[in-house]
């Protein structure tokens, strides 16, 4: 589990869109490391965990596009039934809010990894330790 910084990018909600960003990032070799781009209306919050922060918000400077940074936890869960909802019945336990969720599962992993937005990080990272 760790706390990590993700950017949340405001995209315009057209055929091609989520294509130029993702595209222009490959070409300076950023790494996605997961990404979540819901149903939205024609503007979207598409949210990207990267490898290379600083060369992404760089990137998305170049294109124009607004952005903000926000901390997010991130959990390492077996890849397994149950596992998931282990970890969020703790926290609903403890009352916290979650906001939002998405996930993958790493290459060559074993283990999922799952950006959780919380309404208290603080207490949420010491929960899931």
């Amino acid at each position: 589990m760790a706390v990590v910084r993700q950017l949340v990018v405001t995209l315009e909600n057209r055929p091609g869109a989520l294509a130029e960003l993702t595209s222009a990032l490959a070409r300076v070799a950023v790494n996605i490391q997961a990404i979540a781009a819901p149903e939205a209306g024609p503007l979207g919050a598409v949210r990207l965990l990267v490898a290379q922060p600083e060369t992404a918000r760089k990137v998305l400077g170049e294109l124009g596009l607004k952005w903000v940074e926000e901390d997010a936890l991130a959990v390492r869960l077996t890849d397994r039934p149950g596992a998931l909802g282990r970890v969020l019945r703790r926290l609903a336990g403890a009352g916290l809010q979650v906001n939002y969720l998405y996930g993958t599962i790493e290459k060559g992993s074993r283990r999922a990894l799952v950006i959780v937005g919380v309404s208290d990080l603080a207490r949420a990272a010491r929960l899931v330790r």
